[in-house]
């Protein structure tokens, strides 16, 4: 019996463990610097106040205010990101879902019956 509950615990300690390196490990994916592929933005995705979001680094895009967030209210959902991007054209938010690749971000935004897919890859 005593055998039992040692192996018991052993099973629910390393849960609890697998558990949390894997919502650790799914957490940092989006933290870095990202290349949205146009008018050389550079986004930085980090913590601010226990939240992810995303800032404008930098751009060659006239209407783009460097520091400005453009992703806030993300949440990790089964290996997607939910949350809200600025439109810096159209001065709005929008949902967007995210999936993380190994060195790329997938970001599908929706605006009512339509959604547009976009890549953003990992800036060195």
């Amino acid at each position: 019996m005593e055998l039992q509950k040692n192996e018991m615990k052993v099973l629910i300690t390393f849960f609890f463990l697998m558990f949390s390196i894997a919502h650790t490990s799914a957490q940092q994916v989006l933290e870095g610097l990202w290349n949205t592929g146009k008018e050389e933005t550079l986004v930085e995705i980090s913590y601010l106040n226990e939240q992810l979001i995303g800032k404008i680094k930098s751009s060659n895009n006239e209407h783009a205010k460097i520091g400005k967030t453009i992703l806030k209210d993300l949440r990790n959902e089964g290996g997607k990101w939910l949350g809200k991007i600025y439109a810096v054209k159209r001065r709005d938010w929008y949902s967007v879902k995210i999936v993380p690749h190994k060195e790329k971000l997938e970001l599908t935004i929706a605006t009512g019956l339509f959604s547009k897919t976009l890549e953003w890859k990992r800036e060195n």
